[in-house]
């Protein structure tokens, strides 16, 4: 097949997904791009799932020492300690999200194998109810530049993945963590590996009653400790992955992962009608695969179906008012065809055609109170009780994307991508370049690209208030980085890079009252929003006979505010977006000799802004954890660890979110055994 030929077969294709081996001349190229690593296994890992973004984009990858340290964790708080995203929380085990670069956290998009997971509901995701133990990778895609499956990640996206090893016969993990508020976690894990196929199955339970002691500084002038209520949490999981060689050049994938959580949602200091509020979801994420490699030639192709159930339930103290509650399904299937053509060592073309079919069924039961539609002594409609409410939306997108390196030294990449969301086209694109040089200490690259973000269902069809015409969320971004990593000499090796953005965002989506009705709220298109600023990395590594030592941190400035006013006097004209600090950074501090291990770190977060005005904000803080423990080492290949961590060491009295306090001083021990 000449090139021509194999060029029209590409159009006329259509398909990929990313997820499976790269050719010879990928793993040279992204390996210059992305920097040698710890294994074999783990590089090729790594670059292929770091192909997903655009050449010239920032990509940051959480290393497997951390995710093993925080495997009982969530991923909002692995997130918080360990990168530049801003994590907003109402609490441990609470409602977590994540924004990047300034932007707002639907603006963020989750990916699991390539896979969107966004809820299509809310567009907003949990990061509290993901645990670290269900991932083996995580990478972060910084800006607008991932393209590759779908709009939306305007801010960047978080990606999730699992990964497999062959030819390692029977091997797992068994771990059990206790600690303060009765929080409790049992998780275990097996894997049985081959030549031709292999499985992976884990299995985690956690609880905590999370009646944590906090410092009320409200109700009172002078604080006093109580303990929080109505807090608790419990989560249940299982995963079942499994893995066919079919033959040299051909794998076959099926990954079925199930999870159930129950919390109650605690009140905000300052009520005085107390509720109890309880919320149940319950999400099912499956996926079934083909990945075919020979050659010059991959093809992948994975069909998907994700199910969300969310049960919420209300009642007041002293039956002041009836009990109600809802409850919001969403079920999406999902296609994915990925083809990619290496003509050259210097040329990668690609294609991808993804289809995604949502439907959701959303029950609510609203209690009418007439007075609370009378203000002023004007009277406004009453909204109407409806039946159980569905809805579908069809999303066709179609993306090509060209990787070509003209010169060992230098790497061009461009993504086109197509969607067609209902009644609704859209193009995006992204372009990057990479130059290595002073033999590949030294990194320089740059990005652009135009990405959109469509609204919610709950924005368009939520009952009452959805707005069917609210128009969808576009944005130019721009950045650029330096990088450099250098072998000072046999013992220490310094890494460090640093990144500035700027981006322009349209027709931001507020929910505002409606007409001037304070009881009806309706999603906007309100703000123009521009966000620029730095961020760093670095990180220094000792090493000497068995000790190794390490010094590694995050930090990021952003300015993001409103760049053009909506009225005369429009007070939140070049303000800060709330609850988008200026200032983050984390330092982690480790250090291992021989079997045993020692790990500080602490997180800061600036000001934040709580109104549009910046005329409230809550308070700047630092949070300094520790973790130490040892490795036990058997002879029969098995090992034992037993570790404690005490987060929140100096006892900081703390908010995330306005009149939600965190947890002050904690401690877990956890034993960890693998064979």
């Amino acid at each position: 097949m000449n090139l021509y030929k194999s060029l029209i077969f590409i159009l006329y294709l259509g398909i990929f997904l990313g997820s499976g081996f790269r050719t010879p001349a990928q793993s040279r190229d992204s390996i210059t791009l992305y920097g040698t690593l710890d294994t074999v296994q783990v590089i090729r890992q790594r670059i292929q799932h770091a192909n997903e973004a655009n050449a010239g984009a920032r990509v940051t990858h959480i290393s497997p020492a951390i995710l093993q340290a925080n495997k009982t964790r969530s991923l909002a708080e692995l997130l918080t300690d360990h990168t530049s995203i801003y994590i907003k929380s109402l609490g441990t085990g609470a409602l977590s999200t994540a924004s990047f670069r300034g932007t707002s956290a639907s603006q963020t998009r989750v990916n699991w194998n390539g896979i969107n997971i966004t809820p299509p509901l809310s567009g907003t995701f949990d990061f509290s109810q993901i645990p670290v133990f269900f991932t083996d990778n995580i990478n972060l895609y910084y800006g607008s530049s991932h393209v590759k499956n779908g709009t939306g990640a305007i801010g960047g996206s978080v990606n999730l993945f699992t990964d497999t090893d062959w030819n390692r016969g029977v091997n797992g993990r068994v771990l059990a963590e206790y600690g303060s508020y009765n929080t409790y976690t049992v998780g275990g894990q097996a894997n049985i590996s081959g030549n031709k196929s292999a499985s992976k199955t884990r299995l985690y339970y956690q609880h905590s009653d999370n009646d944590y002691t906090y410092l009320n500084k409200v109700l009172t002038n002078t604080p006093f400790r109580e303990k929080r209520q109505d807090a608790a949490y419990s989560q249940f999981g299982i995963m079942q992955e499994g893995y066919f060689r079919v033959s040299p050049y051909t794998r076959l994938t099926a990954v079925a992962w199930y999870q159930k959580n129950h919390r109650n949602l605690p009140q905000p200091l300052g009520v005085v009608n107390r509720s109890q509020e309880d919320q149940e979801e319950n999400n099912f994420r499956g996926y079934a695969g083909l990945d075919f490699s020979r050659g010059i030639h991959e093809l992948h192709v994975k069909a998907a179906w994700l199910y969300f159930c969310q049960t919420y339930d209300i009642r007041y103290d002293g039956g002041l008012f009836d009990p109600k509650g809802n409850k919001n399904r969403s079920n999406t299937a999902q296609v994915v065809a990925d083809y990619t053509y290496s003509p050259t060592d210097k040329l990668i073309l690609n294609t991808t055609l993804t289809y995604s079919h949502d439907l959701i069924r959303v029950s609510s039961y609203i209690d009418i109170d007439s007075s609370k539609y009378t203000l002023d002594g004007i009277d406004f409609d009453i909204p109407q009780v409806e039946s159980p409410f569905s809805h579908h939306r069809n999303i066709l997108s179609w993306q090509t994307s060209a990787l070509w390196t003209p010169i060992r030294w230098m790497m061009i990449n461009g993504q086109y991508m197509f969607e067609h969301n209902d009644n609704r086209n859209v193009s995006t694109w992204s372009a990057g370049i990479v130059f290595n040089l002073l033999k590949k200490e030294l990194k320089l690259k740059g990005s652009t690209a135009y990405n959109y973000r469509f609204p919610s269902m709950n924005d368009l069809y939520w009952r009452p208030g959805g707005n069917p015409d609210v128009k969808p969320e576009e944005g130019y971004s721009y950045d650029a980085s330096i990088s450099y990593r250098k072998s000072i000499n046999k013992h220490l090796l310094f890494d460090a890079e640093v990144s500035g953005y700027l981006m322009n965002i349209d027709n931001w989506i507020l929910w505002l009252p409606k007409d001037g009705n304070q009881w009806v709220w309706t999603p906007q298109n309100k703000r123009n929003v521009r966000s620029y600023g730095v961020e760093l990395y670095g990180k220094t590594t000792f090493h000497y006979g068995e000790l190794v030592s390490s010094l590694s941190g995050n930090y990021s400035w952003s300015q993001s505010r409103t760049r053009k006013k909506q009225h005369v006097d429009d007070n939140a004209y070049m303000r800060q977006i709330p609850y988008v600090p200026r200032f983050k950074w984390n330092l982690r501090w480790n250090i291992d000799y021989k079997d045993a291990f020692f790990v500080w770190q602490m997180t800061y977060t600036g000001r934040r802004f709580i109104t549009t005005d910046e005329s409230y904000a809550t308070d700047p803080y630092s949070v300094h954890n520790l973790l130490l423990g040892y490795r036990y080492s058997f002879r029969n290949g098995t090992s034992l660890t037993p570790q404690m961590r005490i987060d929140n060491l100096f006892d900081t009295y703390y908010e995330s979110t306005q009149y939600y306090p965190m947890p002050l001083r904690n401690c877990l021990f956890s034993l960890l055994f693998e064979f």
